[in-house]
């Protein structure tokens, strides 16, 4: 570890189980580049299994449904962190780290949001800016797949830098980590195996592909997007 890294990083994480998935090349360069530093991920509940055992995470703070700002900022203010990286682009994300004390508080310059933050990271240059479309829109478009380009973009193809996962690396480069990208990556533990070849009667010498046609669901719908 560098003398300028963190001994305490706190990650917020982003609140969507793709977008989660899209944020490990950035933990996993955070690690790399300060293999000596404590690294808490702060996430919703229903997304902290995912991290349970992640390389990248020492350690994971839940915030749980109903859970206010101002508790979950006291939450923080116990872990002693001296540095925070915001990964989300909404003022609540911004806002609890500043409700924690801690020193110093990374994240993207954002509406509502920027004087929580010490070091405010301007919009990354790639950065295209994401909206959810209309059912209408979306069955023009598969319609239209291959024959027409996309709106603003040459040949309707969209350029590799615009991948949200660039966006989270991006930020992780400003306390030295590598912007190069690596595999999206999760992990499980030997627990986590059996545990599903019991529930699903599977047996340990088949192989078996698994689909879930449905990333979130129920309560996961109340959460505001602040991706």
């Amino acid at each position: 570890m560098s003398a300028s890294s963190p001994s305490k990083l706190l990650v917020r994480g982003v609140n969507w189980l793709g977008d989660a998935v899209m944020s490990t090349p950035a933990l996993l360069r955070l690690r790399e580049a300060m293999p000596g530093t404590h690294i808490t991920l702060l996430t919703r509940a229903k997304l902290a299994d995912l991290w349970h055992a992640h390389p990248a995470i020492d350690d994971v703070f839940r915030i749980e449904p109903g859970e206010s700002m101002w508790a979950t900022g006291a939450k923080i203010r116990g872990g002693g962190f001296d540095c925070a990286l915001v990964l989300p682009n909404s003022p609540r994300s911004a806002l609890e780290v500043w409700l924690a004390g801690v020193p110093r508080r990374i994240g993207y310059t954002r509406p509502w949001r920027n004087w929580f933050l010490t070091d405010v990271i301007p919009t990354r240059p790639g950065h295209m800016k994401m909206r959810k479309r209309r059912v209408a829109e979306v069955r023009q478009l598969v319609q239209n797949a291959g024959l027409q380009p996309a709106p603003g973009l040459t040949g309707g193809a969209v350029p590799s830098a615009a991948h949200q996962m660039h966006e989270y690396l991006h930020l992780a480069t400003t306390l030295g980590a590598l912007g190069t990208p690596l595999a999206p990556a999760l992990a499980v533990d030997a627990t986590e195996v059996r545990s599903a070849l019991s529930k699903f009667a599977i047996a340990p010498d088949r192989r078996w592909l698994g689909l879930n046609a449905g990333a979130e669901y129920g309560p996961a719908k109340r959460w505001p997007k602040d991706r």
